[in-house]
């Protein structure tokens, strides 16, 4: 799969202290939006797809609760792409990758500064 991938963006990023007796769950949710090409894209949509990429996330740590939105655009040249059915499981996870890799740098760094402590390691890698 050749793709040409737009920079990612943080649509939000929050961190939360919890309270103690708190109830809040880990959740996950990834979403690819295949988009109409448009004329103005100079993007042959015979042959090629455009996909949105985003991650929304809520992480839950002992002490603290990460939450927030990423996203990328990604043109898949070769491939007409009409619903995410139309890929594979390793394309998906090929896909979303970049933007695991995002949520795992923002979290090291903003729990290191927040605890004044080394920063806290995700690892989303399906290895």
């Amino acid at each position: 799969m050749e793709l040409k991938r737009q920079q990612e963006f943080v649509q939000s990023y929050h961190y939360d202290a919890l309270p103690e007796n708190h109830t809040e769950e880990t959740a996950i949710n990834v979403g690819i939006n295949p988009f109409e090409i448009k004329k103005e894209m100079n993007i042959d949509p015979e042959t090629n797809s455009v996909l949105g990429l985003r991650v929304e996330f809520k992480i839950v740590l002992e002490k603290v609760v990460l939450t927030g939105d990423v996203a990328q655009f990604v043109q898949v040249a070769g491939r007409k792409i009409e619903v995410v059915e139309d890929l594979t499981k390793e394309e998906v996870n090929e896909l979303v990758k970049p933007l695991f890799v995002l949520i795992e740098r923002l979290t090291y760094e903003v729990t290191e500064i927040a605890l004044d402590a080394p920063g806290v390691q995700l690892n989303f890698s399906q290895e």
